[in-house]
């Protein structure tokens, strides 16, 4: 038996539309409960049903970004797609929100429950998107067939990740046209 009010969508979306709100004002460790309350228009009781701690708040904050905003696009060529994909990655990655979360989950450490849930709700569905499109660049005989999947994708997205947790870097739009040539010299089909 459920005791209290049900849970509501639209409370859960004012929540985290609130979370990606304050973060663009504020700091991940300003960042509180009963502000995140005040803008969503809730109740604390509210947000805890739904979230433990602000990092998991925060994670769903930056999925529904994605799900939002990261798709491929069916009439696209395959250059195209992974160009527009990167820079709406890069720049989901270099907006405050991203930033929270790349630097939460790097903390976290490889078996956190934050960590877990990035990967498993985040990376891995992103990764078969991408794998599917590659493999039907493949097919379609835009790039070489014995390329390793795996290896391209981390060609592709290792980068971006890297200059952005490492080198602490935006990622721009000149710098993706640049990796998306040069992963392109590598696995274009020699006709």
């Amino acid at each position: 038996m459920k005791i209290g009010r049900p849970r509501s969508e639209a409370a859960k979306k004012a929540i985290l539309q609130a979370v990606i709100q304050l973060l663009e004002e504020t700091s991940y460790s300003d960042l509180t409960i009963e502000s995140i309350a005040n803008v969503a228009g809730v109740g604390k009781a509210t947000i805890y049903r739904w979230w433990t701690h602000k990092t998991f708040l925060v994670l769903d904050a930056f999925l529904l970004t994605v799900e939002k905003n990261l798709k491929f696009h069916e009439n696209t060529t395959f250059r195209e797609n992974f160009r527009q994909h990167l820079n709406t990655l890069s720049a989901m990655l270099n907006s405050s929100l991203g930033r929270t979360i790349v630097s939460l989950v790097a903390e976290s450490g490889a078996d956190s429950e934050l960590a877990n849930k990035f990967t498993s709700e985040y990376l891995k569905p992103r990764r078969e998107q991408s794998r599917k499109l590659l493999q039907a660049a493949i097919d379609n005989g835009e790039i070489q067939p014995f390329i390793n999947l795996d290896i391209v994708l981390d060609m592709f997205y290792g980068p971006v990740y890297f200059r952005i947790l490492i080198y602490k870097k935006d990622v721009d739009s000149t710098y993706i046209d640049s990796l998306i040539e040069q992963v392109m010299k590598g696995i274009t089909s020699m006709n």
